[in-house]
């Protein structure tokens, strides 16, 4: 198969966010080992353009969750809850990117800025 019908079966299966049995028997019994591997690479790649994953401590109030919301229209955002991890606040992940407002974020930033001012 060519890159472009492989990228364009890829984003398809993101767009509808599932994949039939089906559709996987098909995909298995069609594509040679060098087009799985392209494949599985173009469909991480999708994945993570089209999707946020929002980890908070504590509970996020409907008004928040919206405001989220709207900064990242057409996208599949997950909220995932962990508290330990975090200590407070909240991290956004949005496909290479990491908005680390968390307590414990903070706290390495502050020692990392001592360790290279030392």
């Amino acid at each position: 198969m060519k890159r472009s019908q492989i990228k364009e079966l890829a984003q398809s299966i993101v767009k509808y966010d599932s994949a039939s049995d089906n559709d996987v028997n098909w995909i298995f019994s069609k594509f040679s080992r060098k087009d799985l591997k392209l494949f599985m690479r173009l469909l991480e790649g999708e994945t993570r353009q089209n999707s946020v994953i929002v980890s908070h401590a504590g509970a996020v109030s409907a008004e928040y969750k919206d405001k989220i919301i709207s900064l990242f229209p057409n996208k599949k955002i997950s909220f995932k809850r962990s508290d330990e991890e975090l200590g407070g606040g909240l991290k956004i992940e949005y496909s290479d990117f990491v908005w680390d407002y968390s307590v414990s974020g903070i706290v390495k930033r502050i020692l990392n800025n001592i360790r290279e001012s030392l």
